[in-house]
């Protein structure tokens, strides 16, 4: 057998477990950001900041919210408001427990 006959069969079942692994090993906080049907739902709605409760996973709130936070600051995360362009919701985590929420008011840039 030549060295080329070799590398021809072993080519095939690489490629597919290369792609096995790529699809397998996804990243969940798009995966939830994509499965809403609009790209504002990736921010929280006051209905979905009352859900949240101490000790939640980062991974449990970024799937009640639908889609991740901003960090602003170690720990803390910010979602803005799904509707509301004047407030916005900080979540607090230690580790990766939430400890503490609140919701804080936007001041806007205007021009005027």
């Amino acid at each position: 057998m030549s060295k080329d006959y070799f590398f021809k069969r072993l080519y095939l079942p690489l490629l597919i477990g290369s792609m096995i692994m790529m699809v397998g090993c996804g990243d969940p906080i798009i995966e939830i950001e994509e499965s809403n049907a609009y790209h504002w739902q990736k921010n929280m709605s006051e209905v979905e900041f009352e859900k949240l409760k101490n000790d939640m996973s980062y991974i449990e709130v970024v799937e009640t919210a639908g889609g991740a936070g901003k960090k602003i600051k170690n720990n803390e995360y910010r979602w803005n408001d799904e509707i509301l362009m004047t407030q916005a919701y900080v979540v607090k985590f230690k580790g990766d427990k939430l400890i503490g929420k609140e919701i804080i008011a936007v001041k806007g840039h205007s021009n005027r």
